[in-house]
């Protein structure tokens, strides 16, 4: 599925465009994650999230 809807970074407009038409600035998917019960690399995640011990 391909998400259309994009926000801006900066100005926190929702737009279409890539950049932003309003003030140029990057925007990104606001859409959350996919969510699924067998969740295949949570470990990952969790590991990659803890701090590192020295």
């Amino acid at each position: 599925m391909k998400w259309l809807m994009r926000r801006c970074t900066k100005c926190w407009r929702y737009t279409l465009k890539n950049p932003c038409p309003y003030c140029g600035s990057r925007t990104s998917i606001p859409h959350p994650a996919k969510f699924s019960p067998e969740d295949k690399y949570a470990r990952y995640r969790i590991k990659g999230s803890e701090p590192a011990t020295a």
